[in-house]
């Protein structure tokens, strides 16, 4: 392989991982929408379009400190590259989760769409520990704790949900622990509401 050809990879890896790095990093953090091929390979090039133009004085500070056939010139390239890519991912997530944009239109008097996909993502991705109370189509209900080791799934195809502990109720009694189970785990087709309490 040539210099030149080397070149054009690493040039292809610094210009176009990064999106796909953001895109990763966001999706861990933010529920994703899910998007066909076409989509997600657009909003992955966009996101490596935003990043090229927040490091490209790095880029130009790097080119006159060091030729670029230097080893050092290629390592700080992608180090600063992947790091700065991160940093993008996380600055996006924060204001997507805090749904800032909206904040800043809703000062305006315009309305905006949340960009979480659904009301289980909305909910569940704040990860707030609660009491549930989970009404099965059979008519069977559930007591239980949704806490740090239960589980929300946030694949819109498997809407499962795995609560950590189970409680016994009896009437006008504070709900009692079901010291037998070790948590439950319940099917999205067998769930007909889910109640979240204080």
């Amino acid at each position: 392989m040539s210099i030149e050809s080397i070149d054009v990879v690493l040039y292809t890896c610094t210009f176009l991982l990064p999106g796909f790095i953001i895109k990763s990093v966001m999706d861990t953090l933010i529920p994703p929408v899910k998007f066909n091929e076409t989509k997600y390979f657009l909003s992955c090039l966009f996101y490596s379009i935003i990043n090229c133009a927040i490091c490209s004085w790095i880029y130009i500070l790097l080119l006159n400190i060091f030729e670029m056939q230097s080893v050092w010139f290629w390592i700080l390239l992608v180090v600063i590259t992947i790091i700065a890519a991160i940093v993008v991912a996380l600055c996006i997530s924060v204001i997507k989760q805090k749904n800032i944009v909206g904040c800043i239109f809703s000062k305006f008097n315009i309305n905006s769409i949340n960009s979480v996909p659904t009301a289980w993502d909305f909910y569940f991705s704040k990860q707030n520990e609660s009491w549930v109370i989970v009404t099965l189509k059979s008519g069977k209900t559930i007591y239980g704790k949704y806490s740090v080791n239960s589980f929300a799934s946030s694949d819109s195809e498997e809407r499962d949900l795995y609560i950590e502990q189970t409680y016994k109720y009896i009437e006008e009694q504070p709900w009692g622990v079901d010291n037998t189970s070790n948590g439950i785990l319940i099917s999205k087709d067998e769930i007909e509401t889910i109640e979240f309490l204080k």
